[in-house]
């Protein structure tokens, strides 16, 4: 009797309990792309300082940011349909993200849902203003029903022309860059960084490195030409492709690319399979010394006809070429970075409070002046296994 009553019990709250905000499918508006730029009245920005809490009808219509939303048109969805459907845009004008957020909802007749939005895209102008983008990044951080999980970019020109972009290969502009995203493993070129990882890397450090996109101007198409780096929520400059390779390589993150070297005039081409990263840190007469010392597993992809490149002699020459040519493109990317910038995009400081606790504890106090003056060194080792089928 008391098994019964208690699995009636349990029960209960199963027939009891049902959805309380239920809206059908076909009435939500599933947002896929969310576009951040710059409103017209963004350089009112100063004024509204002067504005005291205590005043009254203090929500006024200032167009400080514009919000474009992309969402998919869901009548294309559905059986023998695919599983892709081209998008339908708004763009809004507003104070604040939750201001744009509720006049999308005025100019909806969909309820609104960020749980599926596979795309952040920021314009480079946006990444001018320091106080607007720590707004921004406070409204990502608060919001539990946006997903972690989407992509973040950083664009130059307007933000709408991008959102509203239409691929050849792809219905929709999230598709196309989270195929881009997903070759990161064949390409060091793309350097993919989700919402989490963003926030996650502000929160850190200030500091924070973000794929980079732009229109080609006689194509029309889009392109990723790099990362931007940002630091104190604004952006500082970009790598290019073969910068964001050697980043990659210096993070111990490369997950596969190749890279080329240039023999009498003719280019030889390397593809990068493995990569293994071991880091030395010590403080020497007051300077720090950190040296990257990087083994690289690859495979000869080209060479030309009237060359033997299959003898020893002629693998282990390139491969002190190739060395020495990525030493020191790795060099300058890391002297950029830390002089230039005085950011740390390689993630030097995490390591030593991670790995080296005893030097951590003597340069934490003063860390950015430490870093600035570092002695960086990078040796690379690199074994080609493969040379290729030809005979």
């Amino acid at each position: 009797m008391h098994k019964k009553m208690l699995l009636i019990l349990l029960m209960l709250p199963l027939i009891l309990t049902g959805c309380w905000d239920k809206v059908e499918i076909d009435q939500k508006s599933f947002i896929s792309t969310i576009g951040i730029d710059v409103g017209k009245d963004i350089s009112k920005t100063d004024e509204l300082k002067g504005t005291t809490p205590e005043e009254p009808f203090q929500e006024r219509d200032i167009k400080k940011i514009k919000v474009t939303y992309g969402f998919p048109d869901i009548s294309q969805l559905g059986p023998g349909k695919g599983g892709t459907a081209k998008e339908k845009f708004v763009t809004i004008d507003a104070y604040s993200m939750e201001d744009a957020v509720s006049k999308a909802a005025i100019k909806n007749s969909r309820s609104i849902h960020f749980g599926h939005t596979k795309l952040l895209i920021l314009s480079q102008s946006i990444l001018q203003y320091e106080d607007t983008m720590k707004e921004i990044i406070d409204y990502l951080e608060r919001q539990p029903s946006i997903n972690r999980n989407m992509q973040v970019v950083v664009v130059g020109g307007e933000v709408e022309q991008y959102v509203k972009y239409s691929p050849n290969t792809e219905k929709n502009i999230e598709a196309y860059i989270e195929g881009l995203m997903e070759n990161s493993s064949r390409n060091g070129a793309i350097l993919p960084v989700d919402l989490n990882q963003f926030l996650r890397l502000l929160d850190e450090n200030g500091n924070a490195i973000v794929p980079a996109l732009k229109m080609n101007e006689d194509t029309k198409e889009l392109e990723i030409f790099g990362v931007a780096l940002i630091k104190g929520y604004t952006l500082k400059g970009y790598l290019g492709p073969v910068e964001t390779s050697d980043l990659q390589i210096l993070r111990g993150k490369l997950k596969g690319g190749k890279k080329v070297i240039y023999v009498e005039g003719h280019p030889v081409d390397i593809g990068i399979e493995g990569v293994e990263r071991k880091i030395k840190t010590a403080m020497v007469e007051g300077r720090l010394h950190v040296d990257f010392n990087i083994r690289l597993e690859g495979q000869l992809k080209d060479y030309y006809t009237d060359k033997k490149e299959n003898s020893v002699e002629q693998t282990n020459e390139l491969q002190k070429k190739f060395n020495q040519s990525l030493s020191e493109e790795c060099e300058k990317v890391a002297r950029y970075t830390q002089v230039d910038l005085e950011m740390d995009p390689i993630g030097l400081r995490e390591y030593i409070h991670r790995y080296n606790t005893r030097l951590w504890k003597q340069v934490e106090s003063n860390w950015d002046d430490v870093y600035k003056d570092a002695e960086i060194t990078v040796n690379v080792e690199t074994q080609i296994r493969r040379v290729g089928v030809k005979k």
